[in-house]
């Protein structure tokens, strides 16, 4: 995750993974294929603030890097486009969608953890005015819930069904979802089956970054494949993503 990240437990942007443009993840027939697309850089983001709910746009580097990222995965299979109904994930998603005349698909499910009375406050100001609230979001307390947010448990459960719900409707499809840090930490855990919140998952997820997950088909049931975590889009004389 960047350093300027939206909430303390969502990751360390020096593990993010540069993308390698001769790697190709072609999956086998029949596979569900998630990608967890985090917004670019948001005014948020810049200025070491709880983004959560509250609508925070993209910056000007941010929306270069949504710009990057779309060309980036220009070759990569998405058949359709979901997103956080919150601004600076739709905008990081909606060049990917427009390339392939697709719509973008607005869930509020896929939104960030609400972290009530912190939103908007700048990270050290929420450590010195609200404590114990911070505590509970750097000891990643699963059921432990700032005053007025959520629990990592009550975001579980949306996110959860948001995604069941996606899955189902699009069997087979590859699917890209525009959200947030702390939620793709949590809907990656999900579909790998790591429900137990206590379990530790590391998971680094930077701004304008992907993670893939593919759902491949197993007797009367499926596997979840980690295929890359936080991918970022390359520098210019590295135009396309696979």
């Amino acid at each position: 995750m960047s350093a300027r990240r939206d909430e303390p437990e969502q990751g360390d942007a020096s593990k993010q993974a540069p993308i390698a443009s001769s790697a190709a993840h072609a999956p086998p027939t029949g596979t569900t294929t998630l990608l967890l697309v985090r917004h670019a850089e948001s005014e948020a983001n810049a200025s070491q603030m709880f983004g959560s709910q509250s609508d925070s746009l993209l910056t000007e580097r941010g929306r270069r890097q949504s710009a990057r990222l779309a060309a980036a995965l220009a070759e990569v299979r998405i058949d359709h486009v979901y997103s956080s109904d919150l601004s600076r994930a739709r905008d990081t998603v909606a060049p990917i969608a427009h390339s392939r005349g697709l719509s973008v698909i607005e869930r509020a499910a896929f939104r960030e953890r609400s972290v009530g009375e912190l939103t908007g406050l700048s990270f050290e100001l929420a450590k010195e005015r609200f404590p114990d609230a911070w505590q509970i979001l750097v000891t990643r307390d699963p059921d432990g819930r700032p005053a007025g947010g959520e629990s990592l448990r009550d975001l579980q459960a949306r996110l959860g069904e948001a995604l069941d719900a996606v899955i189902d409707a699009h069997r087979g499809r590859a699917i890209a979802i525009g959200s947030h840090g702390g939620a793709i930490v949590v809907m990656t855990r999900y579909l790998l089956g790591v429900r137990a919140l206590e379990v530790p998952l590391a998971l680094a997820v930077s701004n304008a970054s992907v993670t893939r997950v593919d759902l491949v088909p197993s007797g009367a049931g499926v596997m979840p494949r980690l295929v890359y975590a936080n991918r970022v889009a390359p520098l210019e004389d590295e135009p396309h993503f696979h």
